[in-house]
């Protein structure tokens, strides 16, 4: 991969850290990817809860799976499942945006978690399959802290934690007490390897099985070696250039400018060029959530209708900037330089300001590039969780709190009681967003992995990778 995350703890949502954490831990409830054959499933099926019952409009009791070993050695229990849902982030100091509903969670006994909500949830399965449903050992978290679990993570998970060289690399072991069916790989080395030519080069000579995160521009040496191939998705992700709304006294401040900022980049164009095809530009409008899905349009590319609204606000010119992590983000940095063009030619003065890590990012700037994740298999993800929810990651880029009609859609997407009601305010809140922009939605990414053939893997529409025995053999 180009980089490793340093934490890996139970609720960690980095594009990278992710991709570890999926072996490491299992949810209450599991999406099954694959319950479609291109492995975009958004099936919900038991977990480490084999049924589940709504006992009132608030109320829900969960079976949990009897037997289940952690990491540790020690037995799963009703207390450790509701204290990793309880717990969610930072010690239970910080909300989480996928708990928000949450009022409590209590282990009724030795077989039965009730979970309570604050109000009818209908997203509350959708909710505890993601990583707000990862369950972990509550006497270790205790004993370590915060910090200690997210450096040797221990869940119930097919392959277990052996170990991170900072800068280098993260292994993973399989585990042999686990509960479903016997992990097929020995073990998993995540290798930090930033150059996409060195990771290209390293799949050719057999010196590694996947390459993660090749642009679609750089795939020919896969595709024309006898024993390497692509295997490429359009994951549920939106890469995007975030504005920093906060600073009031700067040009992203106005909306108008943000929104001709949008309007003039043609991000159908670099959708196309970047990704060959593969993809289109971005919204927060998910294949995934199903029935709600609105088929949405991106905002047009519009040059003379940005012109009108800079003349509109008053722009005079000045710079602003956008931060990146240069080589984080595939693609990234190519498309801001061409945005730059495009930008300039309606009078906008655009500069790129690239960095090393995500830890000189700061509060520098006027806006940065990012990615949102579809999270969950409902329109209260998305969007929502992370723009509007309490706890959402976001939430800073308002300067703490969203436009009242941004709560108010949100809310009724979170509460509401029937499909149509939940349907029409999600409907609302994209028409929001479109006037708002709080960010530029540039496109879905495409996840290009270079993969030896003789590896039967599939990958699937989010940046976690499997290695369960249900989606890996290796035949080499």
């Amino acid at each position: 991969m180009p980089s490793t995350w340093a934490s890996h703890g139970p609720t960690v949502n980095t594009n990278f850290g992710a991709r570890v954490a999926y072996s490491i831990y299992d949810t209450l409830v599991w999406r099954n990817y694959l319950s479609l054959p291109d492995g975009s499933g958004a099936e919900l099926v038991p977990g480490l809860a084999t049924s589940w019952e709504q006992v009132s409009p608030t109320v829900w009791d969960f079976t949990i799976r009897q037997g289940v070993k952690f990491h540790d050695g020690t037995t799963m229990t009703t207390s450790d499942v509701a204290f990793s849902i309880n717990n969610t982030y930072g010690d239970g100091l910080e909300p989480f945006a996928a708990s928000g509903t949450i009022a409590s969670v209590v282990a009724v006994d030795d077989k039965i978690v009730r979970i309570t909500t604050k109000n009818p949830d209908p997203a509350l399965l959708a909710r505890m399959a993601t990583v707000m449903g990862q369950i972990y050992p509550q006497a270790y978290y205790e004993s370590v802290g915060k910090d200690g679990f997210g450096r040797e993570p221990i869940g119930t998970g097919p392959y277990k934690w052996a170990g991170r060289v900072t800068g280098e690399s993260i292994t993973l072991e399989a585990f042999d007490d686990y509960w479903g069916e016997k992990p097929p790989l020995a073990s998993i080395t995540f290798l930090e390897v930033p150059e996409t030519s060195a990771r290209i080069a390293g799949l050719l000579t057999g010196e590694y099985d996947i390459v993660t995160s090749i642009p679609p521009d750089q795939t020919r040496p896969i595709d024309n070696d006898a024993n390497t191939e692509i295997r490429a998705v359009a994951v549920e992700n939106v890469q995007m250039i975030t504005f920093r709304m906060y600073k009031e006294d700067r040009p992203q401040a106005d909306p108008r400018i943000r929104k001709a900022m949008a309007l003039s980049l043609n991000r159908a164009l670099l959708a196309d060029r970047l990704w060959a095809g593969l993809t289109v530009a971005g919204t927060y409008d998910f294949e995934g959530y199903g029935d709600y899905f609105q088929n949405r349009a991106a905002l047009p590319y519009d040059p003379e209708e940005a012109k009108r609204l800079l003349d509109e606000a008053g722009y005079d010119g000045e710079e602003i900037t956008i931060r990146i992590v240069g080589g984080y983000y595939t693609n990234m940095t190519r498309a801001i330089e061409a945005g730059l063009e495009m930008w300039k030619e309606v009078g906008l003065n655009v500069k790129l300001d690239i960095i090393e890590n995500w830890g000189q990012m700061g509060q520098e700037g006027d806006a940065y590039a990012a990615s949102d994740n579809m999270w969950m298999t409902d329109p209260a993800g998305g969007m929502w969780f992370s723009w509007g929810r309490e706890g959402g990651h976001r939430l800073k880029d308002w300067g703490g709190t969203p436009p009242a009609d941004f709560l108010a859609f949100g809310t009724a997407i979170e509460q509401g009681s029937d499909f149509a009601t939940r349907n029409q305010a999600y409907k609302d809140l994209l028409d929001l967003w479109d006037e708002l922009v709080p960010a530029i939605l540039l496109y879905r990414p495409v996840e290009a992995y270079g993969v030896r053939k003789s590896l039967d893997w599939k990958p699937y529409t989010f940046f976690y990778m499997d290695f369960r025995a249900a989606n890996v053999k290796d035949n080499g």
